[in-house]
């Protein structure tokens, strides 16, 4: 059987036995029967975009008789449903079976399961509508005619497999096989100017995408019924900036992201060498699964307090890795790479505990001081929001590195500002972690005045330490009876001189 979307959507036979749709609802779903291939959804909280999707779904996998033929007989037909939790996913599902239980056609062709649907055609074909886990490893190799990306702003919240970026490079090659008929449904609250579903609605919104559409759709648009009294209250209750992105599905700048670069004064390029002092190179080091990234951070020598940003870099390790050697030539190819960026600068350094004994090893050789942080989340969080507070109070200066602020707004915080990492470009904000324990590094620079010394004066260090012994000052006596005794109590008298400072 084939019928069109909004035409099941009103058939209280089919789809349409328990809701009524609103009409710019109608209106999205029409859209889907379009020529379209990627349909990008920015909608507002509690519009009803998940059901929409639902919708999509079960019209997907069970009345489109012309996709049922696409492939070979036996094999099964796929609609994906994806969220950023399996548990939402799931839920997903569940919209999906209470819609074909009120369906008497719908009804005795599906076997509901709690993470799938499976369909029995009268054409003998099969379908299913399949929930996700949110992990890239686990998408592969199904086919799939349509696939629904739900909640997808949120997906950037996470890393590794199950990032947005991940997800999407995984489930859009499913749809090859149904060419031009096959759909890409995204649909989210955004989540700030950032991530992946920012980055497809703004590409389809600007028409730098072929076969695309994206919607913008406020919860007023959708329900009309809803008045300005309510949305002052909500807009009183959230504060200006939430309301416009949860209920207004705008992209806020700064929504859900940790650091806010709106209106930052940036430099055109990095600090030199000769403009700080004190620079500290900060490492945050991978060799072969990830970049490996550094930053420099150093104190401004004309305005005491202001730290400076240097080179920037993340470093993708180059190299085969078929051997022992091979892996040892890739770590000091890498190396050598990070001390032709930072050499200059005559930094110390502060590396993370991953990789350290390599970095420890090498930079050592080269006489440089090195650092071990063991990046524990509280030190993390302590480090991105030292980087933060001194980008707010001006004390920190970046310049426009594009993939630096791009990592930067891409950073999250969490369960009381637990800090979240997503993956980007090949990396977990390799750069932003560099910098970040760079700046925590200084965190002790203010633009307070100097603390004043006495000057250095040489102590022998017999004197010092017999001075000790008899609970005295700086100074000793030589004449002093109990000299001697300490001294051949002690053993053998320590010689030479150290410098003392006295403050």
């Amino acid at each position: 059987m084939s019928v069109g979307l909004l035409e099941a959507a009103a058939d209280r036979r089919l789809l349409g036995a328990t809701l009524t749709l609103r009409a710019k609802q109608r209106e999205l779903l029409a859209s889907l029967d379009g020529s379209e291939r990627l349909h990008v959804w920015a909608i507002g909280r509690q519009a009803g975009k998940s059901t929409l999707g639902a919708m999509a779904a079960v019209h997907n996998a069970a009345l489109r008789a012309d996709l049922d033929g696409m492939l070979p007989r036996g094999r099964v037909r796929y609609v994906l449903a994806a969220a950023p939790g399996q548990d939402q996913a799931v839920e997903f599902v569940r919209l999906c079976a209470a819609l074909i239980e009120a369906s008497p056609v719908l009804r005795p062709l599906a076997t509901v399961k709690s993470d799938r649907i499976d369909f029995v055609l009268s054409s003998g074909a099969k379908t299913a509508i399949r929930a996700m886990p949110a992990n890239s490893r686990s998408v592969r190799g199904m086919s799939a005619s349509l696939i629904v990306l739900d909640e997808f702003a949120h997906f950037a919240d996470t890393a590794g497999p199950a990032s947005d970026e991940r997800m999407f490079a995984a489930l859009e090659p499913s749809t090859r096989v149904f060419g031009e008929a096959a759909r890409v449904l995204v649909i989210s609250t955004p989540f700030g100017e950032g991530g992946r579903f920012y980055e497809l609605f703004c590409a389809a919104r600007d028409g730098l995408l072929p076969s695309a559409r994206a919607v913008h759709a406020p919860v007023w648009e959708i329900d009309t019924s809803l008045s300005e009294a309510w949305m002052e209250a909500r807009r009183a209750e959230l504060g200006e900036d939430v309301f416009r992105q949860e209920h207004g599905a705008e992209f806020v700048a700064g929504g859900g992201q940790f650091f806010d670069l709106r209106g930052l004064p940036l430099e055109d390029g990095p600090a030199r060498p000769e403009d700080g002092h004190g620079w500290v190179a900060g490492l945050d080091p991978a060799f072969h699964s990830d970049r490996f990234g550094c930053a420099l951070v150093g104190q401004s020598v004309e305005h005491r307090g202001l730290l400076l940003v240097g080179r920037v870099e993340a470093i993708e390790p180059k190299g085969k890795l078929l051997s022992f050697d091979q892996r040892r030539a890739r770590e000091d190819r890498t190396l050598e790479r990070v001390w032709e960026i930072v050499g200059p600068y005559r930094p110390r350094v502060v590396t993370d505990q991953h990789q350290a004994d390599a970095v420890r090893s090498y930079f050592g050789r080269l006489g440089v001081d090195v650092r071990v942080v063991n990046l524990t989340a509280p030190v993390q969080t302590a480090a991105f929001t030292s980087t933060r507070t001194r980008l707010l109070d001006g004390s920190l200066r970046l310049w426009r590195h594009a993939g630096l602020l791009e990592e930067l707004r891409r950073v999250r915080a969490r369960d009381t500002e637990k800090i979240e990492l997503p993956r980007f470009a090949g990396g977990h904000a390799d750069a932003a972690s560099a910098l970040a324990l760079a700046v925590y590094e200084h965190r002790g620079a203010s633009d307070g005045p100097a603390p004043s010394f006495r000057p250095p004066v040489a102590v022998d260090i017999a004197d010092n330490w017999i001075s000790r012994e008899l609970g005295g000052g700086p100074s000793v006596d030589r004449r002093d009876p109990d000299y001697r005794r300490i001294t051949n109590q002690r053993g053998e008298r320590p010689t030479g001189s150290i410098w003392h400072e006295r403050f």
